[in-house]
């Protein structure tokens, strides 16, 4: 028969993967939340400088023409 100290080991294993399995889902969950407002903020600025067309999710505005414009980088001067 199965000594105690074997159907500890057993139960240690099975809680150490359960942690593990619940670890990488709050990683990934936290990185997809991340990735979204990232998107969102790049979003934002296309529009606050009259990129209104859309946002691709590697950081470019689409201008006039389908003219990519690298998010944080705009192509026209602000002038005040």
């Amino acid at each position: 028969m199965d000594s105690p100290t074997a159907r500890m080991k057993v139960k240690m294993k099975k809680l150490i993967a359960g942690a593990l399995v619940v670890c990488v889902t709050v990683v990934l969950v936290a990185v997809a939340i991340i990735r979204h407002v990232n998107h969102k903020q790049d979003v934002a600025w296309c529009h606050d400088h009259g990129y209104a067309n859309y946002a691709t999710k590697d950081s470019f505005c689409v201008g006039a023409g389908g003219k990519l414009i690298k998010v944080g980088f705009s192509a026209r001067p602000n002038i005040p």
